[in-house]
């Protein structure tokens, strides 16, 4: 949530400045840095309605994973809920932009690979999930 703040805080800052340099500013170029900061006004929003809350629980019998957007209000519901022992593995794919959590669970019946993709994640968080599991 602090993430949306900062960024709803950087665009305001954006326009603000524009706003006071705005004399400042030669009359040739303010189309072109109108343009630019639309620009990256779409950026930022952009992102913002990217964002996601990854939340990893484990109660030591059940593994939940709750994935949802931080500006969502009432009950959240889970995206993944397996007992923990139909879990065969466990592991995170790193990619240059996002990470990708991959898990494989197995039952009876069929054996199901889960993909999450996860913006940053490091490595002191994933081994502490990993551990939880085993």
């Amino acid at each position: 949530m602090r993430i949306f703040q900062i960024l709803i805080a950087l665009i305001f800052c954006i326009i603000a400045a524009g706003f006071v340099f705005k004399s400042a500013i030669p009359y040739d170029l303010r189309w072109p840095l109108l343009g630019i900061l639309i620009g990256i006004s779409v950026l930022i929003l952009k992102k913002m309605a990217g964002l996601k809350i990854f939340y990893f629980e484990n109660s030591g019998f059940v593994f939940t994973i709750k994935y949802y957007h931080p500006a969502k209000k009432g009950i959240i519901f889970p995206l993944i809920e397996y007992p923990v022992d139909t879990v065969r593995t466990f592991k995170i794919e790193r990619s240059f932009f996002t990470n990708t959590i991959i898990i494989d669970v197995s039952s009876k019946e069929k054996s199901r690979q889960i993909r999450i993709k996860v913006a940053d994640i490091n490595d002191g968080d994933y081994y502490k999930m990993a551990n939880s599991l085993k």
